[in-house]
């Protein structure tokens, strides 16, 4: 299953922003990549769109877009 291209589309809670951003900050980190660049913007919406699919544990998250 492709997490990027399934039907669901949960809404992003107020309380879970600062946890996406959070986990987009750690993996910029990591990847040295700074925060206005395309690669980075590519790893926010495939953050928000693992999210919005269902995928809402952080610890979860984090280790799906690891091996993005």
């Amino acid at each position: 299953m492709d997490p990027f291209n399934s039907f669901r589309d949960y809404p992003i809670l107020p309380g879970h922003v600062a946890m996406l951003e959070g986990l987009l900050n750690r993996a910029l980190a990591e990847r040295n990549v700074s925060i206005g660049s395309e690669e980075a913007d590519q790893l926010a919406r495939k953050i928000v769109k693992l999210y919005q699919i269902g995928v809402k544990e952080p610890d979860q998250l984090w280790e799906m877009i690891r091996t993005v």
